[in-house]
């Protein structure tokens, strides 16, 4: 019996946005290297490539990790202008971190309004204990009035990191059987015109010109 066909797609991007040591980096660390660290380096921006696997379909997806400084608004522009999907993450332990995330949001959608795209609000660090004691205000805003997604997760145990990645499985799955139907549409196309052009090349007779006599009969 045939192995089911494996469909990849190279062009998904995940943006990772928040403000400065909500822990974005550590998320992304935490996922793709299973590690931790406690020292704190601030990010300007970082690519990461990593490959995912649904079922059959195995998804190559880039990770974008941006800077939480607002000194750098053009990267910003760019990042939003080219994602597919956005994580954006804050502390439950600093409540201006979650305005932070209000204003990306806003931004997210005056850039992005004519296309499809995908929110995943993550409240990080959760180890550490709901500090600022609005954690449930903040959710509820996420899934009733913004009806995005919304998980909680440690970057430092590890808890629920695939869980955000998993929240956007729907949207990654649906990216790649669009891509692969548009390959198959524009193989279908294509198909009968190398027919045809291969049949014109068969029918087609080759004609020797005879060469025309200089001579003049008087």
């Amino acid at each position: 019996m045939p192995l089911p066909r494996e469909t990849v797609s190279q062009n998904y991007r995940v943006v990772f946005m928040g403000t400065s040591g909500v822990g974005k980096s550590s998320i992304i660390n935490q996922f793709i290297n299973n590690k931790f660290t406690e020292i704190h380096k601030e990010t300007v921006e970082e690519l990461h490539r990593h490959s995912m696997k649904f079922e059959t379909v195995s998804v190559d997806i880039d990770i974008l990790d941006t800077s939480g400084s607002y000194q750098f608004p053009a990267m910003r522009k760019l990042a939003i202008a080219t994602g597919d999907a956005f994580v954006l993450v804050y502390s439950v332990t600093n409540a201006e971190s979650f305005e932070t995330v209000k204003s990306l949001r806003e931004e997210i959608k005056e850039h992005t309004h004519d296309r499809k795209y995908s929110i995943v609000v993550v409240a990080n660090k959760t180890d550490l204990g709901d500090v600022t004691g609005e954690h449930a205000v903040n959710e509820s805003v996420v899934c009733m009035d913004w009806e995005e997604k919304f998980v909680t997760t440690s970057a430092k145990t590890g808890e629920n990191i695939d869980t955000v990645f998993r929240l956007l499985e729907n949207k990654i799955k649906e990216t790649v059987q669009m891509e692969d139907k548009r390959r198959s549409f524009f193989r279908r196309i294509s198909m009968p015109v190398l027919r045809l052009a291969k049949s014109n090349r068969r029918n087609t007779q080759s004609v020797k010109i005879k060469p025309r006599s200089n001579s003049v009969d008087l």
